[in-house]
């Protein structure tokens, strides 16, 4: 008998649907229930690629006796995170003050008012591990809700404050970048890379601090802590060594053995920075990298419409990391003579990367050390070996498949136009750029049918007003993909998503931005979330895209924006400078000035097309690059015409800027004397 959650439009939610619990979805339905029934709100939020959701919807809520005993004593509601941030946000903090611990799946105990007054997250269905049993959890609740009411409404209030209070304004650091970057240096891990002990994450916000202390000071022990970080990973088990794109963390130190779950938004934010070491290099591998993962997004996280899906699972009917672990024997099995040269380059059997006697894929051995042990020059065990991963990975496709979470969320597919984009400029992928044009055609169509942005499409249905998150990222994007493709039309939308999300947002009486419009459910008052975490801040990411395009949407005001973000949360950058350094890139550049670079005239003869590949191959930090005809009346473009009616190119570094040229070369040297 479905329940409450069969006509939602999550994948997660749709999954609990037949659940023996009398699930209902997040809103009024429930909360009037609970009221009617003077009963407590029984809270689960999760996702649809969470290991641990799927492990407690198996012990305990398609338990019929657990299930019964939920039913009877509480009204359960079920909430997708990934579909409503601010909800699992509001209850994040408050369990992370009260246990010191979060993550999913979360499980809170409310009132009809939806204040919470019991909190954790995966409860086994009977005490083991030194957690409490759900079922023993359950009947506590009860107990307590019955007997000793005014305990609990007391409890309620109290942790109904927490995450409420607003940051006293406090100057930030006088270079809160280089601030991040020692207290990245101070947890580097100098034998494997990353940062800090196991588990290891990928944080992308961290790893953009060291690219941006490169470019701005040239610092070479930044520049080998990106790549020392980046190789690492790239060699590891976090990567899929046969269809390309990352897992989502490492349980180990040396990223051999991974969480399986694939998120589109890890995969998105690596991206650009593989693309920064191989500008800043030369190193082709690093390049080699990016295009595997935006070659496995195109492969098997894209929707005919256009868009992108969120996830695929860590778990497949054959178990956690199955579909993508190996034994000897089925290399053997699958490769016949060249079984030996897969299974040493793959570390097949190696001790530290086996999980439940299968091995996870690395490369455990180079082309150059594998060819005097087969006898092989190192370019023929390159294309041995390209051979062999094409079987391995034709074989691994019969096997039973994890799910893909086939919802598409407008801010995670504006980091994948970016990342697409950016690699169309910086790499001359013409299907990179036709990727990014239709994610961003579909968004800019489906997603904002009436001029609203909303958040979530799921199979032909658009739905939820858009947050915070998919108004920054998409008009990052769209930046990246005008700078990419000079349609203006971008340009333009991104100029309009940065005023919208200033009209929706911002709070000029605290001086942060909300995560969510008014109209979205606050049960715990509208939140705002600064800090960093898999993904930048995406108060931090617009105030950065706000202060690149200040010259172009001067309505933004831009500077007075990121001023007054500066002074609220300035006391956050000094005293946690990596929760916070997104904001510190943003601080950089509104102290340095964005480089820029204006090409001008017509392209009669494809000058500006070569000039703007060119570019895309430089190493520029903070670009701001764009294509006009001739004199504009924005600010960025005001007196820029076109020596002669010739091409001619206009650089910039803040305030900053370089006589016209018609030479590229002699632009990029002015750059690089200035930056």
């Amino acid at each position: 008998m479905p329940n409450g959650l069969s006509r939602s439009f999550s994948p997660y939610l749709l999954a609990h649907a037949q659940d023996p619990v009398d699930w209902l979805p997040w809103g009024e339905e429930a909360i009037s229930r609970a009221r009617a029934l003077d009963r407590p709100i029984l809270l689960s939020v999760g996702y649809a690629a969470c290991h641990w959701c799927h492990v407690m919807h198996s012990e305990s809520f398609l338990d019929p006796k657990i299930a019964a005993k939920i039913n009877r004593i509480a009204v359960p509601v079920k909430v997708d995170r990934e579909e409503l941030p601010d909800v699992d946000q509001a209850y994040q903090a408050v369990c992370m003050a009260v246990t010191r611990q979060g993550g999913w799946p979360l499980t809170a105990f409310l009132t009809p008012e939806l204040r919470p007054f019991y909190i954790g997250t995966y409860f086994p269905p009977r005490a083991r591990f030194g957690r409490p049993g759900l079922s023993d959890v359950l009947e506590a609740v009860d107990a307590a809700w019955r007997e000793r009411r005014a305990e609990v409404e007391e409890i309620a209030a109290d942790w109904s404050r927490i995450g409420s209070a607003v940051p006293s304004p406090a100057d930030p650091p006088p270079d809160a970048l280089q601030a991040a970057y020692d207290a990245l240096v101070a947890r580097f891990d100098h034998e494997h890379g990353g940062f800090g002990a196991a588990p290891k994450f990928p944080t992308p916000p961290h790893l953009s601090v060291l690219v941006r202390a490169y470019l701005r000071d040239g610092a070479q022990p930044a520049l080998e802590m990106l790549q020392r970080t980046l190789r690492a990973m790239a060699d590891g088990g976090i990567r899929d060594q046969l269809g390309g794109g990352f897992h989502r963390y490492s349980v180990d130190a040396a990223w051999r053995v991974p969480h399986f779950e694939k998120m589109l938004y890890d995969n998105a934010l690596l991206v650009p920075l593989y693309l920064a070491a191989w500008q800043a290099t030369g190193d082709s591998a690093m390049a080699m990298v990016a295009r595997s993962t935006l070659d496995y997004l195109l492969r098997e996280l894209r929707d005919p419409a256009g868009g992108f899906y969120s996830a695929q699972d860590a778990d497949s009917p054959a178990g956690e990391g199955a579909y993508f672990t190996w034994t000897a024997e089925e290399m053997e099995a699958v490769l016949g003579k060249d079984a030996p040269l897969g299974i040493a380059r793959f570390g097949v059997g190696q001790p530290g990367s086996s999980i439940e006697g299968r091995s996870v894929l690395r490369l455990a051995a180079s082309p150059e050390e594998l060819a005097p042990i087969f006898g092989w020059t190192p370019g023929e065990v390159e294309e041995r070996l390209a051979a062999a991963g094409a079987k391995l990975l034709r074989a691994r496709g019969q096997r039973p498949r994890p799910r893909t979470d086939d919802k598409v969320l407008t801010g995670w597919n504006g980091l994948a136009i970016t990342a697409l984009s950016r690699a169309a400029l910086a790499l001359g992928e013409p299907r990179y750029l036709a990727a990014a044009r239709a994610a961003a055609d579909f968004l800019l169509g489906s997603m904002r049918p009436q001029g609203e942005l909303l958040r979530r499409w799921y199979r032909g249905t658009a739905g939820i007003a858009g947050y915070l998150e998919d108004y920054a990222y998409l008009a990052e994007g769209l930046y990246w993909l005008y700078a990419a493709s000079f349609e203006e039309r971008y340009l333009t939308a991104a100029g309009e998503l940065l005023l919208e999300t200033k009209e929706r947002f911002w709070d000029p009486a605290t001086g942060m931005m909300h995560l969510s419009p008014a109209s979205a459910p606050a049960p715990l008052g509208r939140q705002a979330d600064p800090y960093d975490g898999a993904l930048p801040a995406a108060q931090s990411v617009a105030v950065r895209t706000a202060l690149l395009l200040s010259g172009i949407v001067p309505r933004l005001g831009a500077e007075a924006l990121a001023e007054a973000t500066f002074a609220t949360q300035g006391e956050i950058m000094r005293r946690a400078p990596l929760a916070a350094a997104s904001l510190a890139e943003a601080a950089d550049l509104a102290r340095r000035g964005a480089t820029e670079l204006t090409l001008v005239g017509q392209d009669d003869d494809g000058r500006l097309a070569l000039w703007q590949q060119e570019i895309g191959r430089q190493s520029l930090g903070d670009l701001l690059l764009t294509r006009i005809d001739g004199p504009r009346p924005e600010p960025l473009w005001q007196g820029k015409a076109a020596l002669d009616g010739l091409p001619t190119i206009y650089a910039c570094v803040g305030a900053r800027c370089a006589p016209p040229v018609r030479d590229l070369g002699t632009a990029l040297a002015w750059l690089r004397q200035n930056r």
